[in-house]
């Protein structure tokens, strides 16, 4: 590259240069309000939303070619990064010559240098969630499940796999449940001389489908079947009294079929119970064992039972009764949507209904599906041309009229051909305008009792920098000096656009620190951006030197069968980037734990936030290639 090259490389950067110091002397405003701890990182954020701010890529290939630094890798240090570029592409042409040499120049007053951007966001990091780990800098939070509390037996294989933190969801199970899994971590943490903190994440407001008409009151029994439809196993089904209360049974396990009390004082093996379905297909149920409190049956054909289904008790030819099963429950009612239908949206807790179809003409309805919202303390804004995301993207809905109360949406997109939306789930609307308290009313019911034992929160549905900032304020009304770390979960379109003003707005309080829900944020913006946006996050966040958790479905595969997927292990490395990395409960999760703790310390040889790092390679050397020194 000739030195006239060189001088307009180095005008380049000293426009860069000018822009971003211009930026930074506009808006020190913005810095009045941070913590005095923050300041710096404030300051180094705006450097680097003006840098964002230019088209460099241009520049970048120009810099590399001469063994420049590119500013690449300038998140945490942006000033003082430009400041000695400037300084070196000077120094090459007070030398005439292109290549940088000499010592590097000290970086200008107000400028952090890397070590110290690093030394502030590990300090900030240790801040919120604890000591740093032994072997790694990236911690490793855990959600506990939320029926009941973990063992001090679960608790210390999950500490000894390498958790740091323990994630409790508010949004399932009650404080009672919360304060005890809180005491028994904490509990076996000291005996082991494991720090760990707790977050307690807080539910917010959110938006989900109400309750929909319940479907018929039916029992289905079907046995197991190989792949030829041949069935392989009789299925062995409980026979209880109509007043016995029923024990616990696992998931998969048939639901027992109910029968006068007398029928079981009576009733031998040997004997059956035969009917004609809901389908008038004649099926046997032969009894194979009777105890004190009930009996069991095997049936070798699908059945299907609904309180109109008469039950006949025989003993070879001999008929002893007659009745009709009991205390069936209804099952689940669902809107069952697919492309091109459209149904109504109601703006309160009405009851959802499937409406009714005409088989005859397709897809069309009589009388169309309709789906109700909770959204307690939220207020929205439709339109026509919105779109309307149901149960996590699984469909996706655009609005075609609007009235005051209610809106018709017509679905666009299906995870399949057919989605059943029930009750309870999430609902999305990342076009329309939303209002809402994000501290919601039954958060702050739990809140006084939460406080009592959460070192950090986790504060959901935060879109704009007046969100956080209500939410921070609802917190300390309660907690006063008791006011634990903050996360932010970022999960929202909105809250992307107004990630700088967020982070600054973060930063009037300490500790401090980022959730990356990625499963919220997808349905919002879409999959195929998902990769990218995280990224500008993490970016970011360094820039203001603020820890990340990177969360949703981390291993999931694994925590929840034991084996992972190809793609999962894959993600679970690109975590590293972060600073801290959730993982979601499961009956593998110590699994899943262990195995991430690996990946995790495997990883950080190679790389730190978005440098990469040469250690040295036990590589084979090709046949007739150089020796190694």
């Amino acid at each position: 590259m000739s030195g006239q090259q060189l001088e307009d490389i180095h005008a380049e950067v000293l426009k860069v240069q000018r822009h971003v110091t211009g930026f930074v002397e506009a808006n020190l405003g913005a810095l009045a309000a941070v913590q005095p701890g923050y300041r710096a990182s404030a300051e180094n954020l705006l450097a680097y939303v003006a840098l964002r701010q230019l088209e460099l890529r241009r520049l970048q290939l120009e810099l590399s070619e001469v063994g420049l630094s590119s500013l690449g890798r300038s998140e945490g240090s942006v000033l003082s990064s430009l400041h000695e570029l400037v300084q070196r592409i000077e120094d090459s042409l007070a030398r005439g010559a292109p290549e940088p040499a000499g010592p590097p120049p000290v970086p200008s007053p107000g400028g952090l240098r890397r070590d110290e951007a690093e030394r502030l966001l590990h300090q900030h990091t240790e801040a919120l969630l604890g000591p740093r780990p032994r072997e790694r800098h990236v911690y490793i939070m855990v959600t506990a499940r939320d029926v009941e509390p973990p063992s001090e037996e679960e608790c210390a294989a999950l500490l000894g796999a390498g958790m740091n933190v323990l994630r409790i969801n508010s949004a399932h199970g009650s404080p009672g449940v919360w304060r005890r899994t809180a005491e028994v971590v904490r509990r076996v943490a000291r005996r082991m001389g494991r720090p760990v903190r707790v977050l307690v994440d807080l539910e917010g407001p959110k938006i989900r489908t109400t309750h929909v008409s319940p479907g018929p009151a039916v029992l289905r029994y079907r046995p197991r079947k190989d792949s030829l439809g041949h069935v392989v196993g009789a299925l062995r089904i409980p026979l209880l009294g109509a007043s016995a209360s029923a024990p616990p049974t696992p998931e998969d396990a048939p639901p027992p079929l109910r029968v006068p009390d007398a029928w079981l004082d009576g009733m031998r093996v040997g004997d059956t119970v035969q009917t004609w379905d809901s389908r008038q297909r004649e099926r046997r149920f032969r009894i194979t064992e009777v105890e004190s409190h009930g009996a069991f049956a095997e049936l070798d054909k699908t059945c299907y039972l609904t309180p109109r289904t008469e039950l006949v008790w025989m003993r070879g030819a001999e008929e002893l009764g007659r009745a009709f099963p009991s205390a069936i429950p209804q099952r689940p009612g669902y809107v069952e949507l697919s492309v091109g239908d459209r149904f109504q949206l109601w703006m309160d807790a009405v009851e959802g209904s499937p409406g009714v179809r005409e088989s005859l003409d397709g897809p069309e309805s009589h009388g169309p599906p309709r789906l109700g919202l909770d959204m307690p303390g939220v207020t929205l804004q439709l339109k026509p041309g919105h779109r309307v995301l149901l149960d996590d993207g699984k469909v996706e809905a655009v609005v075609e009229e609007v009235d005051a109360r209610q809106a018709t949406a017509r679905v666009v997109r299906t995870l399949k051909a057919r989605v059943k939306v029930r009750a309870e789930k999430g609902v999305n609307f990342p076009d329309s305008d939303l209002r809402a308290c994000v501290v919601s009313r039954k958060d702050l019911e739990v809140l006084p009792e939460v406080l009592e034992f959460a070192d950090v929160l986790g504060v959901s549905f935060i879109r704009t920098p007046s969100d956080l900032r209500e939410a921070i304020a609802a917190i300390r009304a309660v907690a006063g000096r008791r006011m634990p770390g903050i996360i932010v979960k970022l999960e929202t379109a909105r809250a992307l656009q107004s990630l700088p003003g967020l982070l600054l707005e973060a930063m009037r309080h300490t500790p401090v620190g980022l959730m990356i829900a990625r499963g919220d944020l997808a349905v919002e913006i879409g999959f195929e951006r998902l990769a990218e946006l995280q990224q500008e996050i993490m970016w970011f966040a360094e820039a203001a030197h603020l820890p990340v958790v990177w969360a949703t479905q981390v291993l999931d595969t694994l925590a929840r069968t034991g084996i992972p997927s190809r793609a999962e292990i894959t993600d679970a490395s690109m975590s590293v980037q972060a600073e801290c990395v959730m993982l979601n409960k499961g009956a593998h999760v110590v699994d899943a734990c262990r195995t991430l703790d690996v990946i995790l310390r495997k990883m950080e040889q190679h790389q730190f936030k978005k440098r990469n790092l040469f250690r040295p390679l036990k590589i084979s050397l090709l046949m007739g290639g150089p020796s190694s020194p």
